[in-house]
């Protein structure tokens, strides 16, 4: 099959791969969802592409057009070398290998690149993977990245809301969030059971000095520890401080002392942050 007639459904067709529940291997059929995140990509202007789970290739295959360097990490042996077959010559560097754990490509680490992360996470390690990039710090201009509707909403999610929690708090630290478009299960085969959302991910600048990001993070993982509880009830012990030590903290910053984590916007919790020098 040459490279000019290939389909996200004929790629899908020809893999004739049995999907696996343990890799949230779901295939992309739909050429408009392809087509609308590579528009995404290419607004960031990358200079590499690195692309996890690329499965059959539907995805890539709309992404090869902007002709850059480009690597996709598959963790499928049977996917990995079906994509070097069917995309031989094409310009794509196939690397099999698990993303939480595979040493990523050179130009992902440079100052100077542009490089980008594009891809249809597996449900089962999407924010794992997300989390590998920002434990890496790895200088990246953006993603563009698919998850499970229920969790990009926690991304995208304002103080007061349900959705809103750690993914909320610390991925807009980290990142300006903003969704570009709801997929279906039917753009699928096989059909997943949920709708899935893409986002865009674009760096936002630090607000801390880095040796101070991970007392923020462990800040907000025992804010939100347990969500039912007051904010005080939840920071209990945390830090060497009692209860009644947080409520007088909280009480110098003027919240109320019936304040839960889930009302606190990222500046609230960076102001907390500063009691804890």
């Amino acid at each position: 099959m040459l490279l000019a007639d290939l389909t996200p459904k004929a790629l899908v067709f020809a893999l004739q791969h049995r999907h696996k529940r343990s890799l949230g291997q779901n295939f992309l059929i739909d050429e408009n969802i392809t087509r609308a995140i590579a528009r995404e990509v290419a607004q960031f202007g990358p200079s590499h592409l690195l692309e996890i789970g690329p499965g059959a290739g539907s995805l890539t295959l709309a992404l090869l057009p902007l002709q850059k360097p480009y690597v996709a990490l598959e963790k499928d042996d049977h996917c990995a070398n079906f994509l070097r077959h069917h995309f031989a010559g094409a310009g794509l560097s196939v690397v099999t290998g698990d993303a939480l754990h595979e040493p990523l490509p050179d130009f992902c680490y440079a100052q100077g690149n542009r490089a980008l992360l594009v891809s249809n996470l597996p449900y089962n390690v999407a924010s794992q993977i997300y989390f590998r990039f920002i434990d890496e710090d790895i200088p990246l201009c953006g993603m563009v990245l698919m998850f499970q509707r229920e969790v990009a909403n926690r991304f995208v999610a304002k103080p007061g809301t349900k959705a809103y929690g750690i993914l909320s708090v610390i991925g807009q630290y980290y990142h300006h969030i903003e969704h570009v478009v709801d997929v279906p299960p039917e753009a699928f085969k096989p059909a997943p059971k949920v709708t899935s959302s893409v986002l865009r991910f674009s760096p936002r600048h630090r607000l801390l000095p880095k040796e101070r990001e991970q007392a923020f993070r462990t800040l907000v993982h025992a804010a939100f520890s347990q969500r039912r509880k007051t904010l005080a009830n939840s920071l209990a012990g945390f830090g060497g401080r009692s209860k009644e030590a947080w409520l007088e903290i909280l009480e110098s910053l003027g919240y109320p002392v019936t304040l839960r984590a889930e009302n606190l916007t990222l500046n609230d919790f960076l102001r907390l942050l500063e009691t804890m020098v």
